[in-house]
């Protein structure tokens, strides 16, 4: 679907949440409990994202910006997953996942900026004129389908009061994976921006991530 001002606007806005949810996960972090500083780190990662996104939809989604935009969300996935490979993994296992998935996102970028514009509309999974997965947006599943199994393999050490919100977090990624199989301006009912609604609900998701480990963290007392 052609570009629109509704949905540049929706998609743009929304991004907002994306950035605010970064800062919020930060505050929260100073204001009720201290988490690890790899967990710190992810959620400045957030907030970093959330700015390239702004960027991306609110100036015309030219090449830079959406470099920039896939950059920092398979840099935030990955920050995600060295925050819970140092979790529960031992340091070996941090560096041999964390190094790959590191340089298969890096080798990503490289070539995707190097390809520039011959790469544009090139589609991994297309779903018609609804809409489809891009190269680096398969990547990013791929990369948030291994942290969450990386959770679930250690389920058994996560505390019982936390689980429910690993569950509610596993919920939130699969209602935005359903979304994010829309184009990034297609819009059903003059209402349903999907897209901009997979920000949201995306947005929704990390301040759940920053409960979850608040929990653990905070008022089970795992050791960071």
């Amino acid at each position: 679907m052609p570009m629109n001002e509704a949905t540049v606007l929706a998609n743009t806005v929304s991004a907002y949440c994306t950035t605010l949810s970064g800062i919020w996960g930060l505050m929260l972090c100073y204001t009720m409990g201290m988490q690890p500083r790899r967990w710190l780190f992810a959620y400045f990662c957030l907030f970093v994202t959330g700015l390239a996104t702004i960027w991306m939809h609110g100036f015309g989604e030219e090449l830079i910006p959406r470099i920039a935009d896939i950059g920092t969300n398979l840099l935030l996935a990955w920050a995600i997953q060295v925050g819970i490979l140092g979790d529960y993994y031992s340091k070996r296992t941090l560096k041999a996942v964390a190094g790959i998935t590191g340089v298969v996102n890096l080798a990503y970028i490289i070539l995707r900026s190097a390809a520039g514009a011959s790469r544009d509309g090139t589609m991994a999974m297309t779903f018609g004129n609804f809409g489809g997965f891009s190269f680096g947006e398969a990547l990013l599943i791929l990369n948030s389908i291994l942290a969450t199994v990386l959770w679930y393999i250690k389920h058994a050490q996560i505390p019982r009061q936390a689980r429910p919100l690993l569950y509610i977090m596993t919920f939130v990624f699969l209602v935005g994976a359903g979304l994010a199989t829309a184009g990034n301006h297609t819009l059903h009912f003059k209402i349903m921006a999907y897209h901009a609604t997979w920000h949201t609900v995306g947005a929704y998701g990390f301040i759940v991530l920053w409960a979850f480990n608040h929990v653990r963290f905070v008022h089970c007392g795992q050791k960071a």
